[in-house]
């Protein structure tokens, strides 16, 4: 049975012991509740300022999480570590009472079991009075006791984590920011944020034309581009035919949609191989990939000399026109190509094609011209033909590559008519009176386009034999003038005769032969003195020629 004196001094230490600890639980809980607010409203603060999502706001309340784990297993390993026996606090209550003069600590070295049987070399009374004097000794210095363990650390410790508290809860509820991020991150995983749609705009698609291509040199090219998804304000086109250097030229919009573009560039004339993209600055740089042009020579006529032979009927000298191919000649002239072409050849011809223009329905009496083939030498082709009518001609040519001509150019052949003589009767123009004495005056104009071969006036008195006047000096005059006086008394007329007349006109074709112009007839008939003489004209027109 424990000793009265011995549990009332164990119930003292014990009281002291609970609010020793109480105090200590106080202080330090109070140290607690300070940081935990502190690092609360931070966690808060740096969720606001990140403007964190549900899962940044989950990995922070994470962190913050174990922060606390790591401030509570602080807490507990401090409470741990202020367990005392009720030895050590007799050596606390020692240090800070000394009137006490080892009493309390030297009666706590004896038990019950001691009282009860004794320990060696002390007596079971010597114990009883250590006990009583340490009783008596603890409730004269009861005061001092129940104040070895002072309050106001604690309570100042408390007053000051309250007020953190209230000022963090203060912060919390004056800024909705705040109080919102901090309801998100006590409990993320409630979080139910909307779903945002991000829209990625679409790619950017880029289309040139022609693309990779083939082309005849010297060719003009004009380059498109197309932009989908984007309207760039310049785009460049570059440029390589050295495998060098880059050239860069800015391409014009042509027009515009509301997602989409079109670029060109006109190149008038290329003439070496040439590499070629687009490029743009849209959202990054943005490039087309790399297109190549080749260039080829298909076989072209460089120049054309014509050598014409003219008939000799016109009287024209032959001539050569270098770098010509259109014509403008008589018919019948022998016309000698000569044609240049920009590389060897292996075979050529000329194709022809006439332009007859006649009535409707009309046969054209000209032969047509038949295709010939060029004689050739290198790069150089002949060939002849004679012109008998208009049309046209063109060339076409084959390499040996294989490679033909690719549009040739028509050249027009104009053949020029050589006309049937004309002529013009002046005199007489008009009925006259006339006497067997008087004279009649005849005057006559004749041309020709390339020269007359003959120019013939017959008259005689009816049963009578003619008599011939030539009124041409020489062959192949274009114009002449014939005048003739008629003796009508010479011829011994009478009243009542006739005397008539009649002209041969010829001009010089040596193609188709002389074109003659039908005798023109003309009677004169003899009246009594004072009586008319009336002298008549008559024409007739054979295909188109005048009378």
């Amino acid at each position: 049975m424990s000793s009265p004196t011995f549990e009332s001094l164990r119930a003292t230490l014990k009281t002291l012991r609970r609010r020793r600890t109480n105090l200590f639980i106080l202080k330090q809980g109070s140290y607690f509740a300070i940081v935990a607010s502190i690092f609360a409203l931070a966690s808060t603060s740096i969720s606001v300022w990140l403007d964190l999502g549900k899962a940044g706001t989950i990995f922070l309340f994470l962190i913050s999480l174990a922060g606390i784990g790591v401030l509570v297993w602080w807490f507990a390993l401090i409470l741990k570590r202020r367990h005392t026996d009720y030895r050590r606090l007799a050596h606390y209550v020692e240090d800070h009472i000394p009137d006490l003069e080892q009493r309390l600590l030297t009666s706590l070295e004896f038990n019950e079991e001691d009282l009860i049987h004794g320990k060696a070399g002390v007596s079971q009374q010597f114990i009883q009075q250590l006990w009583v004097d340490a009783q008596e000794h603890v409730q004269q210095q009861q005061r001092e006791v129940e104040t070895v363990a002072p309050a106001q650390a604690s309570w100042i410790s408390f007053g000051s984590a309250a007020s953190v508290i209230a000022v963090v809860v203060a912060i919390f509820l004056s800024s909705d920011v705040l109080l919102n991020a901090g309801s998100r991150l006590a409990w993320p995983f409630a979080i139910s944020e909307p779903i945002v749609i991000v829209e990625i705009p679409a790619d950017i698609e880029i289309s040139v034309e022609p693309g990779d291509l083939e082309m005849q040199r010297g060719d003009s090219l004009t380059i498109i581009a197309r932009v989908n998804n984007a309207m760039p304000d310049n785009i460049t086109l570059r440029l390589q035919n050295d495998n060098v250097n880059w050239r860069d030229l800015r391409m014009s919009r042509d027009g515009s949609g509301s997602e989409s573009a079109t670029y060109s560039y006109y190149i008038p004339s290329l003439d070496e191989d040439t590499t070629y993209y687009v490029t743009f600055d849209e959202r990054g740089e943005q490039s087309s990939p790399q297109f190549e042009i080749s260039l080829f020579d298909l076989p072209q006529i460089e120049q054309i000399d014509l050598a014409f032979d003219y008939p000799d009927y016109t009287g024209i000298e032959d001539i050569i026109e270098e770098d010509s191919g259109d014509m403008v000649v008589p018919e019948g002239t022998v016309v000698d190509l000569r044609v240049t072409f920009n590389k060897t050849i292996a075979t050529a011809n000329v194709e022809f094609e006439e332009s007859f223009r006649g009535e409707e329905g009309e046969i054209n009496p000209n032969a047509p011209y038949e295709d010939i083939k060029l004689q050739l030498d290198g790069n150089v082709g002949i060939a002849r033909f004679t012109v008998n009518q208009d049309g046209i001609y063109r060339i076409n040519a084959t390499d040996y590559s294989d490679l033909s001509s690719q549009n040739p150019l028509d050249y027009f052949i104009r053949a020029i008519e050589d006309y049937p003589p004309e002529l013009a009767l002046i005199r007489p123009g008009r009925d006259q009176d006339v006497m067997p004495l008087e004279e009649v005056i005849l005057e006559i104009d004749a041309s020709d386009d390339y020269g007359l071969s003959e120019f013939v006036l017959n008259y005689s008195v009816v049963g009578l034999d003619e008599i011939q006047v030539d009124f041409l000096p020489e062959q192949n005059i274009r114009n002449v003038s014939g005048n003739e006086l008629i003796y009508l008394e010479d011829l011994e007329v009478e009243p009542g005769d006739f005397v008539s007349y009649f002209l041969t006109l010829a001009d010089n074709n040596g193609l188709e032969g002389p074109q003659l112009l039908f005798p023109i007839s003309i009677s004169c008939k003899l009246f009594q003195p004072i009586k008319n003489f009336v002298v008549t004209l008559a024409r007739a027109v054979d295909k188109g020629r005048r009378w």
